[in-house]
């Protein structure tokens, strides 16, 4: 017995076994095979791992603070409790902690926790350029700094 008789048999005399059964029963087969190709080929060629080459750093903590310091003073944001009274940034954040971090790939996260969320920063090494973490997902209420 072949194959081809296992896949689809005779169906007697007259009557085709090339119908739309045979073509389903094939395409899933081959669609089998070219997954168990595909996953084994890309096992085998994809195995290794990645090293990202470490940037050294070339700021201190002190120096990435003290851009976050600036960026706070000269940012007026509107009040948690009343959204019409401007405040300063830098006067929520005064008496916080701050945490910084070097991320090995050439920029500095700085974060503090305000009114249970935190708040955080990216800082480039280089440049010193600041760009604010936007992805704040809370039911809490947050102010822009």
């Amino acid at each position: 017995m072949s194959l081809l008789d296992t896949i689809a048999p005779s169906r007697g005399s007259g009557r085709n076994r090339f119908g739309p059964v045979f073509f389903a029963k094939t395409a899933f087969f081959v669609s089998v095979v070219v997954a168990g190709i595909f996953g084994v080929t890309s096992f085998v060629l994809f195995d290794g791992d990645r090293e990202l080459p470490v940037i050294p750093a070339t700021r201190i903590e002190s120096e990435i603070l003290n851009t976050v310091k600036e960026f706070l003073i000269s940012s007026d944001v509107e009040s948690l409790d009343d959204r019409s009274v401007i405040v300063n940034c830098w006067r929520e954040f005064e008496d916080i902690e701050f945490n910084v971090e070097y991320l090995e790939q050439g920029s500095w996260r700085v974060d503090a926790f305000y009114n249970l969320v935190r708040y955080y920063w990216r800082v480039d090494d280089l440049t010193l350029e600041l760009t604010q973490g936007k992805s704040n997902r809370t039911t809490n209420p947050t102010i822009r700094c």
